[in-house]
C-alpha cells in the first residue's frame, strides 16, 4: 500500500461508502459521494493536519468515484493530486487536474468532481474570512462580492509553480517528527504565505485591482482613514473623526470613499468589523469565550442588527461560525492522537 503524505496525521480508513461520506463531510461539508463502474472496491484512506485559517488534507478513495459538494460556502478548496487523475466542475468552468494541473475551487459556485481509483489528492482548505481579510489588506479596501478563481491551476511553471512549492514544503515539514509548523508564528506565516500567494498567483475577479490596473491610487487622506480603521477597528470612528485625523472635511472624505471603495465610512467601518468579528469566531473556542465577548470588543451591541448584518455577509449565524471552529478542532486533535 502506497504511503500518502501526512501520513502520521490518519483520520481514518474505511471501505463503506456511508461511512466515508460522513467522516470525509466533517471536515468539510456535507456532500455527495458515490462509487463508479463495476465491481467497486472501496478502500478510502484520509489523512489530515488542522493549521489555524487552513487545513491540509490527503484523500484517496482506491477506486473511481463521483464527489458532489455543492456550493463550499464558507470555505475555499485546492485540490492537488499527487498521482492519479480528476476532472472538477465548478460553476461553469471545467479542468482536469493531476499531477501538473490543480483545480482553485471558488466558495459560492457548485462543485462536483470524477477522480479516478489511482487519484490520491491534496485537499487544501482555505477559510474564506483568512481570505477575503487578507485580499482586503491587498486592494485597500472591503471585499464587496465574493472572489471567483479561475478553475485551473498550472502547477509546472511561473507563480502557480512557485505556490505549489510553497504548498510542498509546508506538507514536507509537516511529515517530520520535529518542524518549526509545530510553533504558532512559524504556522502564521506558512498560512499567510500560502494565502497571499493564492491571491497572486492565480487569476480572480480582483487581479486587477491588485495589480492596480482598475482603479486610481487612493488619495493620502483617504489611505490615512483606512489605515485609522484597519489598525484599530474597534475605536468609536465617525465620519467626523476619521476627517479630522485624516485633514480633510467630512464631505471630502466620504466623496472619496464613494468615488474609491462605492462605500459610506460608516460602512466601511462596519464591514471591517464584521469581518474582524468573524476572523475571531473562526479562530475561537466555545469553551473560553462568547458572541456577545466579541461583539462588544467591536462596538457591535445592538444584537438583532449585528447578527442579521453578519448572517447576510457570511452565510450563517455568528454562533454557528463559533461551534463549527470548536467542532473542526475537536475532529481533528483526535485525529492526531489517535
Amino acid at each position: 500500500m502506497t504511503v500518502l503524505p501526512l501520513d502520521k496525521y490518519r483520520l481514518f480508513h474505511s471501505r463503506d461508502v456511508d461511512d466515508t461520506r460522513e467522516r470525509v463531510g466533517r471536515v468539510f461539508c456535507p456532500h455527495s459521494m458515490n462509487t463508479v463502474g463495476r465491481n467497486p472496491r472501496l478502500d478510502t484512506r484520509m489523512n489530515c493536519r488542522r493549521l489555524e485559517n487552513v487545513a491540509i488534507s490527503v484523500i484517496a478513495y482506491g477506486t473511481d468515484v463521483r464527489v458532489e459538494p455543492g456550493e463550499l460556502g464558507s470555505f475555499y478548496v485546492v485540490l492537488a493530486p499527487v498521482i492519479g487523475r480528476g476532472m472538477i466542475q465548478c460553476g461553469h468552468q471545467r479542468t482536469g487536474t493531476g499531477p501538473d494541473k490543480a483545480g482553485v475551487v471558488s466558495a459560492e459556485d457548485p462543485l462536483r468532481m470524477r477522480l479516478t481509483d489511482d487519484c490520491a489528492q491534496l485537499v487544501i482548505r482555505i477559510e474564506r474570512s483568512a481570505l477575503e481579510a487578507r485580499l482586503a489588506e491587498l486592494n485597500d479596501g472591503a471585499v464587496s462580492e465574493p472572489v471567483r478563481f479561475r478553475l485551473g491551476m498550472d502547477i509546472t511553471h511561473g507563480y502557480g509553480r512557485s505556490w505549489y512549492r510553497t504548498l510542498a514544503y509546508g506538507v514536507s515539514e509537516l511529515d517530520q517528527p520535529d518542524t518549526m509548523l509545530s510553533h504558532p508564528a512559524a504556522v502564521e506565516q506558512f498560512e499567510g504565505n500560502l494565502i497571499t500567494g493564492l491571491l497572486l498567483a492565480q487569476p480572480h475577479n480582483y487581479t486587477a485591482i491588485i495589480e492596480g490596473r482598475d482603479r486610481p491610487a487612493p488619495s493620502r487622506s483617504l489611505r490615512t482613514a483606512l489605515d485609522l480603521i484597519h489598525s484599530n477597528p474597534e475605536a468609536p470612528h465617525t465620519p467626523a473623526s476619521l476627517a479630522h485625523q485624516s485633514g480633510v472635511s467630512v464631505r471630502a472624505l466620504q466623496k472619496a470613499f464613494r468615488e474609491q471603495l462605492d462605500s459610506s465610512p460608516s460602512e466601511y467601518v462596519r464591514g471591517v468589523r464584521l469581518q474582524r468579528v468573524h476572523d475571531e469566531l473562526s479562530a475561537a473556542q466555545v469553551e473560553v469565550t462568547t458572541v456577545g465577548e466579541i461583539a462588544s470588543k467591536y462596538g457591535l451591541m445592538h444584537h438583532g442588527r449585528f447578527s442579521a448584518a453578519y448572517r447576510d455577509r457570511f452565510g450563517e449565524s455568528p454562533k454557528a461560525t463559533l461551534h463549527r471552529r470548536s467542532g473542526r478542532l475537536l475532529e481533528c486533535e483526535g485525529a492526531h492522537r489517535a
